[in-house]
């Protein structure tokens, strides 16, 4: 199809497909690092920005 728009695409078939393949991998990857994922760890990653800190030694705001 890509060399009916780009006449010079034919020796790019190898790496349509491999971006193919790369994109399901990384895809498939995320999905079962999510699903193997800890819930204690879920919990505490989503309420960390909820969190006040005790350490005032970082002064973000300079007051």
């Amino acid at each position: 199809m890509l060399s009916r728009i780009y006449p010079g695409a034919e020796g790019y078939a190898f790496f349509q497909g491999l971006s193919l393949v790369l994109f399901f991998l990384v895809f498939i990857g995320v999905i079962v690092l999510i699903i193997t994922m800890k819930k204690d760890y879920i919990d505490k990653m989503s309420n960390m920005p909820l969190e006040i800190e005790d350490d005032h030694s970082t002064n973000y705001g300079g007051h």
